[in-house]
């Protein structure tokens, strides 16, 4: 990879989680969801839990990812 991808890939990220703020905000959401879960299911559900902060960080990671591409594509329109 060349230091301009790179740099890229670092710009995206940093877009995503500080300059937008909802990813970020989204994972304290998904983490205290996560802890109710396992504090409500109780010890024999720490797997489940594991299992339910995965899906809720991927889906988040995916709506946001589609959130900043469609950003992307009216920054290049217009």
């Amino acid at each position: 990879m060349s230091s301009l991808s790179l740099k890229g890939v670092w710009e995206a990220i940093w877009g995503l989680l500080v300059e937008d703020g909802s990813l970020a905000i989204g994972i304290v959401v998904a983490l205290a969801i996560t802890w109710v879960a396992a504090v409500v299911l109780g010890e024999g559900a720490h797997n489940v839990v594991g299992w339910l902060l995965l899906a809720m960080l991927t889906l988040l990671v995916v709506f946001n990812l589609q959130v900043a591409g469609r950003k992307a594509r009216r920054k290049i329109s217009s």
